[in-house]
C-alpha cells in the first residue's frame, strides 16, 4: 500500500510540473526592433522624444524571450522578458504584460514593465497601469 501511495504522490508532481514552454504566452507580434518615439505622462506630466533628449533609443524583443536596449547605438542594457496577464486599470479587461526582467535600474528612457499593446503590426505601447501613469511608445523598424 505504501508504494502505492509513493507513486500517486509521484505522478502528482511529476504532472503538476510543467515546463516554461508551454507557460510563455505567444509574443510573435513583439518580435523585432522598436524606435522609441517618446515617453509620456505622470502626476506632474512630462514628455520626453528623440528630439527633446538627443537619444536614439531601441529596444529588441526576440521569439526567445531576450530582449536588449541601445541608446544612440550603443548597448546599454539586455537580458529576459516575461508575458502575463493582469488587469488593465484603464479597459478594468485583462490584457497582457511586459516585465524586462534582468534590466538594471538604469533609467532607459522608456516603460519597462506593464501593460503592452501592438496596434497595426508597426505600434508598441507600453503603459505602467497606474492612474497617475507614464506611457512610453514605439515605432517598428525591423
Amino acid at each position: 500500500m505504501k508504494k502505492l501511495i509513493y507513486l500517486f504522490v509521484l505522478t502528482l508532481g511529476m504532472i503538476s510540473c510543467s515546463s516554461d514552454d508551454e507557460t510563455q504566452m505567444s509574443n510573435t507580434d513583439l518580435v523585432g526592433k522598436w524606435n522609441w518615439t517618446g515617453t509620456s505622462g505622470g502626476l506632474i506630466y512630462f514628455e520626453e522624444t528623440p528630439e527633446t533628449t538627443g537619444k536614439v533609443v531601441h529596444l529588441t524583443l526576440t521569439d526567445n524571450y531576450n530582449f536588449s536596449i541601445t541608446n544612440n547605438g550603443n548597448e546599454i542594457s539586455n537580458g529576459t522578458y516575461e508575458l502575463t496577464l493582469k488587469k488593465a486599470i484603464y479597459s478594468g479587461e485583462i490584457e497582457r504584460c511586459i516585465k524586462l526582467l534582468t534590466i538594471n535600474q538604469r533609467y532607459v528612457g522608456f516603460v519597462k514593465n506593464g501593460i503592452v499593446n501592438v496596434r497595426q503590426n508597426v505600434i508598441l505601447e507600453i503603459s505602467d497601469n497606474n492612474y497617475d501613469g507614464i506611457r512610453s511608445g514605439f515605432i517598428k523598424i525591423e
